[in-house]
């Protein structure tokens, strides 16, 4: 049976409160695609249109514009993925980074006294490298990228690190003069720490500091990305309290001991604590301009992009639609057309004959779709389907058999190897008075000789059959196989004796 469409109370795809929007077809898959007339909701798989393809994509019930929801709506909510953002710099690349910072850390508390430039270099990358390592993060987030960046990726020759330092000492002068303007500077301190985050994120996407600075832009970030950029501002204002916190979970007298004996360990902690919480609100950044990265003209990871418009697919899935909608004669126009178009694809011809067998209006169409099918499944080596096809024609269609003899043969054979000797003798056992003059004939009757004598035993028919084959096809290729198989019959018993 086919699939039916949910009915017209459905049609919004909404399941819960939560602002997202549900497949119609599917209620645990978020859509994808929602036409801007009639409102229908699709998942990707339901409607598997590439969002950058050159035309207009259609409705197909009601012909209006199809509209892209791009993956936020798909997306679990930022909320739900803390667990993963604190995760995430505990993954290879983050810990070998986290390590790499302490060890430089330890080895510039060690060299401080007695080679202070050397220690002051050191010191210089560690904080160079904690920047970098933080827009990286969010770059790579912001890509649907599932690993922090490798050591190696952190020298791209981008010098972020600086801009970064530039971006800070902006910042610092614009909250300086707000606050010396009263009460609207203190409203303007906030604003613009509030609009920090927005201008680190477009640094690590764009990687310019102009970009960053710029207030159109960076408004409009904070505008694109709605309510949920203020939910992260009030995660980042606490999780940026992570390292003292962390701190606060050794023992007093332990802090004490460290620094007084290894100072260069406590610092060691307190720099790859940083480095991890900072990694951590990286990562959160970044989901949330990945969330939104088709208005935001993000390219996000291969593993992420649309696939490439499949013109074929789309329009088996408009076929599948009007089933759903048990519009059955528009889906059996479409697939007509389809059949047109790709006259040698299998899934085409399956889909259509299917919906013509299940339809049963039009049994000449059965006829002439199911001979074309069997041809396409023989030529592709795809025999075992055949009897399937078949017998699904016959029920629309009683007696039908294929005006090609090849074919009738081929099925013949399949019917023979799954023992089923009754189609394959009604195929195939009157063929010299149906079409004495084939090229089919002798190896069909050859076939229906082994038929008779191996699957029947009836050695008697058998025998007649090749007898048939010697006397009226002298000379034909299977000449020497069918005398050969007849000494054999004859040898093994006699003849005329019938098992049931």
């Amino acid at each position: 049976m086919l699939a039916s469409w949910p009915s017209d109370d459905h049609r919004s795809g909404r399941r819960n409160i939560v602002a997202k929007d549900y497949c119609v077809y599917h209620a645990d898959k978020a859509a994808n695609w929602n036409c801007l007339g009639c409102g229908t909701l699709l998942c990707q798989g339901c409607f598997p249109a590439s969002p950058e393809s050159a035309r207009q994509l259609y409705c197909t019930l009601c012909s209006g514009n199809m509209h892209f929801l791009g993956v936020a709506n798909s997306m679990p909510p930022f909320w739900s993925q803390m667990p993963r953002f604190f995760a995430y710099p505990l993954k290879s690349n983050g810990l070998m980074f986290l390590v790499l910072l302490a060890v430089l850390t330890m080895a510039s508390g060690r060299l401080l006294h007695a080679h202070g430039a050397v220690a002051a270099v050191l010191i210089f990358m560690i904080v160079a490298l904690g920047i970098r390592q933080g827009l990286r993060v969010i770059e790579f987030c912001s890509q649907g990228r599932s690993k922090p960046p490798g050591i190696a990726e952190l020298f791209d020759g981008n010098s972020t690190a600086f801009k970064m330092l530039g971006l800070a000492i902006a910042y610092g002068v614009m909250i300086g003069i707000a606050g010396r303007f009263g009460m609207p500077g203190i409203a303007g301190m906030v604003g613009l720490s509030a609009l920090l985050p927005a201008s680190i994120m477009l640094l690590a996407i764009h990687g310019s500091l102009r970009d960053a600075l710029d207030p159109i832009q960076v408004i409009q970030l904070a505008a694109r990305t709605g309510w949920s950029y203020l939910g992260l501002i009030l995660v980042l204002m606490v999780t940026a309290q992570g390292p003292q916190q962390a701190l606060g979970l050794i023992p007093a007298a332990t802090l004490v001991r460290l620094k007084e004996n290894s100072p260069e360990v406590l610092m060691a902690l307190l720099v790859a604590s940083s480095a991890y919480f900072n990694m951590v609100m990286g990562s959160m950044m970044g989901y949330l301009l990945f969330q939104h990265h088709q208005d935001l003209g993000i390219r996000p990871d291969a593993e992420h992009r649309v696939a490439p418009a499949d013109n074929r697919a789309l329009e088996m899935a408009r076929a599948a639609i009007l089933v759903r909608e048990s519009r059955y004669p528009d889906a059996l126009r479409h697939m007509a057309g389809m059949v047109a178009d790709y006259p040698g694809d299998l899934p085409v011809l399956e889909y259509h004959h299917k919906l013509l067998c299940a339809s049963g209006a039009d049994p000449d169409r059965v006829q002439l779709h199911t001979e074309r099918y069997l041809k396409a499944l023989f030529d592709g080596q795809r025999k075992n389907r055949m009897t399937g096809v078949l017998e699904a024609a016959c029920r629309v269609v009683p007696h039908y058999k294929p005006k090609s003899i090849a074919l009738r043969r081929a099925l013949a054979e399949e019917y023979f190897l799954q023992r089923q000797f009754k189609p394959a003798i009604g195929l195939i056992g009157m063929l010299h008075k149906e079409a004495p003059t084939s090229k089919e004939l002798p190896a069909a009757y050859y076939l229906l000789a082994r038929i008779y004598s191996e699957g029947l035993r009836d050695d008697g028919k058998a025998l007649m059959i090749l007898d048939f084959l010697l006397k009226h096809c002298p000379g034909h290729a299977l000449s020497g196989d069918i005398e050969n198989y007849r000494k054999v019959i004859q040898s093994l018993g006699q003849p005329g004796q019938a098992v049931a």
